[in-house]
C-alpha cells in the first residue's frame, strides 16, 4: 500500500492520478450539478496555489481512498473524503483523517455530509465530535454541515 500527495507528483503521474481521482469521485455530479467545472477549475488549481492537497492510497494501480482538502486562511474544509468499497473497515479512513487534519491544523474541520448518507458516517461523526452546525438545500439534496461555527463564516461558492 502507497499513501501519495498530489502535489508530489510529476508529470504523466500528475496527469493519470487526476484523472483516475476524478473518475473515482465523478459520482458527486449526482448531487453537485457543476462538480465537474469544480474538480478542475477549483479543486486542482488549489494545489498549484498552496490552498488544498489531495492525499490517496493506492494499492497497485487502485485507488483505496482520497481526500480532498481546502486550506485557506478563511476555511479549513474536507471537501471529499472516499473509501473504496473493498478497502472499508481496514484503517484507511483514520489514516486519511489523521493526515487531513495535520495538513489542515484541525480535528474539527468543515466538511458537508449529504443527508441520506449520514449513516455512513456516523461512526467518524461520533469519534472525532463533529458538531451540527447547519443544513442546506444549496444543492440536489439537503446536506448537513459540521464544524462551521468553528471556521469564520464566508460565501459559499463552491464546495
Amino acid at each position: 500500500m502507497e499513501k501519495l500527495i498530489l502535489s508530489k507528483l510529476e508529470n504523466n503521474n500528475f496527469s493519470k492520478a487526476v484523472n483516475e481521482i476524478y473518475l473515482l469521485t465523478d459520482y458527486n455530479c449526482k448531487q453537485y450539478q457543476n462538480y465537474y467545472k469544480w474538480f478542475y477549475t477549483k479543486g486542482i488549481p488549489r494545489i498549484f496555489d498552496n490552498k488544498g492537497e489531495i492525499y490517496f492510497y493506492l494499492d497497485g494501480f487502485i485507488v483505496v481512498g482520497l481526500t480532498i482538502l481546502k486550506k485557506t486562511k478563511l476555511e479549513r474544509k474536507i471537501c471529499t473524503l472516499l473509501i473504496n468499497e473493498e478497502y472499508r473497515k481496514k484503517g484507511y479512513c483514520k489514516e486519511l483523517l489523521e493526515t487531513s487534519f495535520n495538513y489542515l491544523e484541525t480535528d474539527k474541520p468543515l466538511i458537508t455530509i449529504p443527508e441520506k448518507r449520514i449513516k455512513e458516517f456516523q461512526n467518524i461523526i461520533t469519534s472525532y465530535n463533529w458538531q451540527e452546525t447547519e443544513i442546506s438545500d444549496l444543492y440536489l439534496s439537503r446536506e448537513i454541515i459540521f464544524n462551521s461555527k468553528q471556521l469564520k463564516k464566508t460565501k459559499r461558492k463552491d464546495l
